[in-house]
């Protein structure tokens, strides 16, 4: 589903000073359109960020002061001050419509497998799944039930159900994620140790003795 956000035509200026003003720099590009440079307000993109995945779709409505244009797009890539965190620059990808598009679709794991339960461990190998499709037909995100996996079990790139106007470039015998069986405890026992007399020559004598051995002496 897409999610909605407002942008202004940006005049010409420094993003600097944009920033300060509570408002992000960006830029709209895609193969049917020239780049269109807008302002963000920081608040809603910072929102939108937190939500949305590079395969969210975003429907932008442009004020190109007057008039309304509205563009369909995807947040490409983010960028970030090194010292505040802040957002500085935001580029959002317009597709063509009615051209194939690559991307990945995030997997999300959900319920808790039976070989969890029985002490087996879960090793995701795969986070995301390369795919192609027309933009309205993107996988935002793909939920995949494990409730079923026992200890030994893998999950293959070729179990996934996709939709038929969806194809999956990723290699189908690639695992996804695997349940392994627990290590078992390596206990290892102490070594025997032998006491062996301490050689005469390297025995050392206490100060009790020394002061015996010397009044004998005398």
């Amino acid at each position: 589903m897409a999610v909605q956000l407002k942008a202004k035509v940006r005049e010409n200026g420094k993003a600097k000073n944009l920033i300060k003003d509570g408002k992000i720099p960006a830029v709209i590009y895609g193969p049917n359109h020239g780049n269109l440079n807008v302002q963000l307000l920081e608040g809603e993109i910072e929102s939108l960020i937190s939500k949305a995945k590079e395969t969210t779709p975003v429907h932008v409505t442009v004020d190109l002061n007057g008039t309304v244009e509205e563009r369909n797009a995807f947040v490409k890539s983010v960028q970030f001050h090194k010292v505040s965190g802040r957002i500085i620059h935001v580029d959002l990808y317009e597709p063509d419509p009615n051209k194939h598009m690559r991307f990945k679709i995030p997997v999300e794991f959900v319920g808790e497998a039976e070989g969890i339960k029985t002490g087996g461990i879960f090793d995701v190998l795969l986070r995301d799944i390369e795919g192609e499709a027309l933009p309205s037909n993107i996988i935002e995100e793909m939920k995949i039930d494990i409730s079923a996996m026992k200890i030994g079990e893998s999950l293959k790139v070729k179990d996934l159900k996709v939709p038929d106007n969806v194809k999956i470039l990723q290699n189908a015998e690639d695992i996804i994620a695997v349940i392994k069986a627990p290590r078992a405890e390596e206990v290892t026992a102490p070594a025997e140790v032998t006491e062996t007399a301490e050689p005469e020559a390297i025995k050392t004598k206490g100060k009790k003795e020394e002061e015996e051995e010397e009044k004998e002496e005398k």
